[in-house]
C-alpha cells in the first residue's frame, strides 16, 4: 500500500509541474511595441574556430552583419551569409 502511495505522488508531481511549465508560455513572441528600435542585420561573413583545449569539443562559428554585430554560436546550421537577423531594442520604461 505505500509503494503505490509514493508512486502516485511522483506521478501527481511530475503531472503538476508539467502543468505549471506549459502554462508559464515558454514559446510566446515578444511584441515590438511603440517606442522599440528595430534593427535588421544581414549575415555577410561567417568565420570557425576549432576546439581551444581538450574539454572543448565542439568547434565555434561566428557570424558578422553588416551592422557591425557578431555572434557566437557552436551550431553550424543555424544561420547562412544572407540571412537577416532582427534585433529589438526595447525602449526602457
Amino acid at each position: 500500500m505505500r509503494s503505490r502511495t509514493s508512486v502516485l505522488i511522483t506521478i501527481l508531481t511530475f503531472l503538476i509541474v508539467g502543468l505549471m511549465m506549459m502554462s508559464l508560455g515558454c514559446n510566446t513572441k515578444p511584441n515590438i511595441e511603440p517606442g522599440d528600435t528595430v534593427v535588421k542585420c544581414v549575415i555577410d561573413s561567417m568565420s570557425m574556430e576549432g576546439p581551444h583545449s581538450t574539454i572543448e569539443v565542439n568547434n565555434q562559428y561566428y557570424y558578422y552583419t553588416d551592422c557591425g554585430q557578431k555572434v557566437k554560436t557552436n551550431r553550424c546550421d543555424i544561420y547562412h551569409v544572407g540571412d537577416t537577423i532582427t534585433y529589438v531594442h526595447k525602449k526602457i520604461k
